[in-house]
């Protein structure tokens, strides 16, 4: 939930100081940097996490490939029935290993992408709402600076 709320669309940012409301405060202004900033820092955790998952997949891929070649030979090599059903059992039991680890993968992957798909969204009901505001004739003169 929490997470959720730093995204917002275009109605939120109508009514906001520095894009919808005339006044922006040096405090507007912070927040509006802040939130960029947490959005760059979600998108990065986001990604490491990805990159570490496929990292963890890499470094057992080789252990992985050498076990299930050795429950292959067992089970080509079973000489009962009771063996048979072992091997059998071995290598279903790898197969649902990898399962797992390929649904690891994919839950992250996915997790990047919504990460980057929200703050994507977030970015282009700021600039809507900031084209709304500039385009209405509302705009009000900024104050007199003396150079």
């Amino acid at each position: 939930e929490q997470y959720l709320s730093r995204y917002q669309d275009a109605a939120h940012y109508a009514k906001a100081p520095c894009i919808g409301m005339d006044t922006c405060m040096a405090q507007d202004q912070q927040a509006i940097a802040d939130s960029q900033s947490d959005a760059t820092t979600v998108r990065k955790r986001a990604n490491d996490a990805l990159l570490t998952s496929v990292l963890r997949q890499q470094e057992t891929l080789q252990s992985d490939a050498q076990a299930l070649a050795s429950m292959q030979r067992a089970a080509s090599g079973a000489t009962g029935q009771m063996q048979a059903i072992q091997s059998a059992n071995q290598l279903a039991s790898a197969q649902t290993n990898q399962l797992l680890q390929i649904r690891s993968l994919l839950i992250a992957q996915q997790n990047a992408l919504a990460t980057n798909a929200q703050v994507e969204a977030d970015r282009d009901a700021q600039k809507f709402a900031a084209d709304r505001k500039a385009l209405s004739g509302r705009n009000s003169q900024s104050a007199d600076r003396q150079w």
